[in-house]
C-alpha cells in the first residue's frame, strides 16, 4: 500500500496506469506473483501496456501514421480525423509521403494538419485510434509515435513545425467560440475545448475571409476575428443578442 501512489489525475507507475485500467490489464510479466507497474524494473509495467494495446486493437506491423504531404489545391475540409478513406483514394489526391513516394497502403487512413497548413501533415492508420484510447489527444498520440519512430531509427519531421504558433490559452479559446458564435458560426457551445463543432466553426469562418480552411485555432485567426470592432463593440457593451446585426436582417 505505501506503494500504492500516483499522480493527481490517478494515473500510477511508469506508464501511468489508471486504478481501473491496471485492475482490468496489469501483467505479472516477471512472474513473482504480482504486476509491479512501480518497480525500479519497468518490465511489467512495460509488459502491461503492450497488453492494454492489444486489447484496444493493436495492428502488428501497421504504423500510427507518417508524415505526408499533400497536393496543391487539396480540400483541407477533407484533413479531419473523423473522414476515414483507402490509402489509394488518398493517393488519388496527390497524397504522397514526406519524401514524395507514394504511400504504402496499410489500411484505412485520415489525413491531420495538427499546425494548420503551415506545419506538417500526416496520414494516421488505426494505430493511431489504438494510442488515442490511452490518452485522448491528437498531440499525445503525435509525440508518443514520432518518438517510437526516431527510436526505430527513423528521422525528423521533414516540414517542421511553425515555432511562432503558440497554442491558445482557455481564456482566448473561449474568447474564440464567443465570437464564432456572435459572428453566425456556432461552436455548439463554449468551453474552451477545441472540439470538431469549433473546428468546423474555424473552417467556415476561415472561408468567409479568403483563409486557408484548416480548422486551426490560430492567434491569426483570433486575431481576425477581433479585428471586427462592430461585433467586439456589440459584445463588450453588453446588449442583448437580438441587436445583432444577423437577427436584424431576419
Amino acid at each position: 500500500p505505501k506503494r500504492l501512489k500516483g499522480s493527481w489525475a490517478g494515473g500510477m507507475g511508469h506508464t501511468q496506469f489508471i486504478p481501473t485500467t491496471y485492475l482490468d490489464h496489469a501483467v505479472d510479466f516477471r512472474g513473482d506473483g504480482r504486476p509491479d507497474i512501480w518497480s525500479d524494473d519497468p518490465a511489467d509495467a512495460l509488459a502491461s501496456t503492450a497488453f492494454f494495446l492489444r486489447h484496444c486493437g493493436w495492428r502488428k506491423g501497421q504504423p500510427w501514421g507518417m508524415e505526408v504531404v499533400l497536393s496543391r489545391g487539396f480540400d483541407l475540409s477533407l484533413a479531419d480525423r473523423r473522414i476515414r478513406k483507402a490509402v489509394n483514394d488518398w493517393v488519388a489526391m496527390g497524397v504522397r509521403d514526406a519524401r514524395g513516394r507514394r504511400v504504402p497502403d496499410h489500411g484505412f487512413a485520415s489525413i491531420l494538419i495538427p499546425a494548420g497548413v503551415r506545419g506538417a501533415a500526416f496520414m494516421i492508420f488505426d494505430n493511431f485510434h489504438v494510442i488515442r484510447q490511452y490518452n485522448a489527444a491528437d498531440a499525445y498520440v503525435i509525440a508518443v509515435g514520432h518518438l517510437a519512430d526516431r527510436l526505430g531509427g527513423g528521422g525528423p519531421l521533414r516540414s517542421g513545425w511553425p515555432r511562432r504558433d503558440r497554442n491558445l490559452g482557455r481564456a482566448e479559446r473561449l474568447e474564440m467560440q464567443r465570437l464564432l458564435t456572435a459572428r453566425g458560426f456556432d461552436t455548439q457551445g463554449m468551453d474552451g475545448i477545441i472540439g470538431p463543432n469549433t473546428v468546423d466553426a474555424i473552417r467556415t469562418f476561415q472561408a468567409s475571409q479568403g483563409l486557408p480552411p484548416d480548422g486551426h485555432a490560430s492567434h491569426e485567426v483570433l486575431e481576425r476575428l477581433k479585428r471586427d470592432r462592430r461585433f467586439s463593440s456589440i459584445l463588450g457593451s453588453g446588449r442583448s443578442r437580438r441587436r445583432l446585426p444577423e437577427d436584424r436582417r431576419r
